[in-house]
């Protein structure tokens, strides 16, 4: 059955989350693949280029915003199936009016919950199949290359106060540093070039290579088979437990249940604060000496 997944949060991270539950489905429907839409920015036709699950990708911008746009699309490539991971009445009305015979999605009324939970379970129910196991995996080439000694140091993030300080990372790579010799790996966008360059011009004696003006295509091929990744709560770090990499994470401003998906992403929150959510503000409450104390075994 010709299948759509409609997933619209905007970022890298967003896809990454939904990607266990979008294998699922494939899988449990028999398809070799389904189609996808979902938001630019969530760059995901450049992580998803070698997914065997995911046939085509398709950019909700690319509707004009316009229903009428987006009715023809579904109606002219004849979905039988559509899964819309998200709440609302706007897709599931769009669906029925273009014919589509089975739709599943969230509900009409959006609630506060996790995200990651939440997904799972409507997944588990729109397939009744309670014992879905939900494996995460970004699919690449085979790499020819073995594990390596690179540490991937993630500096960048869709907001300001998701983001570590220029000077905590400086610290952290001089800590870990004098306990063994690594190369870091910069993951970031073109608007960490400066913060990239801060960093690899205050550590000259520290192998530093940036990632920031690469594209996803060619970072994902420095950072498969690292190490460790260490940064922000940023798609970087989704994409690095997606190709098996640990990872940890750090949450001074975002929920940490946004990693509850996978078990390669280790969540750090500051010390002495019990609940972190959007708005918390308490990046700077993580030091690099907490860090140092919760990735030394894996350095």
């Amino acid at each position: 059955m010709k299948t759509l997944i409609i997933q619209t949060r905007p970022g890298i991270g967003d896809v990454c989350i939904f990607l266990p539950a979008i294998h699922e489905i494939a899988l449990n429907n028999v398809n070799l693949n389904v189609d996808l839409i979902t938001k630019k920015r969530t760059r995901a036709r450049e992580f998803l280029k070698y997914d065997p699950h995911v046939k085509n990708i398709f950019f909700l911008e690319d509707f004009n915003k316009s229903n009428v746009d987006l009715f023809n699309f579904i109606k002219n490539n004849s979905y039988e199936l559509v899964y819309i991971f998200h709440y609302g009445i706007r897709y599931p009305l769009i669906c029925k009016l273009a014919g589509v015979k089975s739709i599943f999605s969230y509900g009409w009324l959006k609630k506060n919950e996790n995200i990651v939970k939440k997904s799972q379970e409507a997944c588990s129910g729109w397939l009744n199949n309670k014992q879905l196991r939900f494996p995460y995996k970004i699919h690449r080439p085979k790499s020819l290359s073995k594990k390596n000694n690179n540490i991937v140091i993630g500096i960048g993030g869709s907001e300001t106060s998701k983001k570590w300080s220029t000077e905590k990372f400086i610290e952290l790579v001089c800590e870990i540093s004098a306990i063994q010799e690594h190369t870091f790996l910069l993951a970031g966008g073109p608007e960490e070039q400066v913060i990239a360059s801060q960093l690899i011009n205050a550590l000259p004696d520290i192998n530093i290579i940036s990632t920031c003006d690469k594209s996803i295509e060619e970072s994902l091929n420095l950072i498969d088979n690292s190490k460790l990744y260490i940064g922000n709560d940023t798609g970087f770090m989704h994409l690095c437990a997606g190709l098996g990499v640990t990872a940890f994470g750090l949450f001074g401003d975002t929920p940490a249940n946004y990693s509850d998906y996978t078990h390669k992403i280790n969540p750090i929150t500051p010390p002495n604060v019990e609940v972190i959510t959007h708005g918390s503000l308490a990046m700077n409450q993580i030091s690099a000496n907490y860090v140092i104390r919760q990735i030394k075994n894996f350095i």
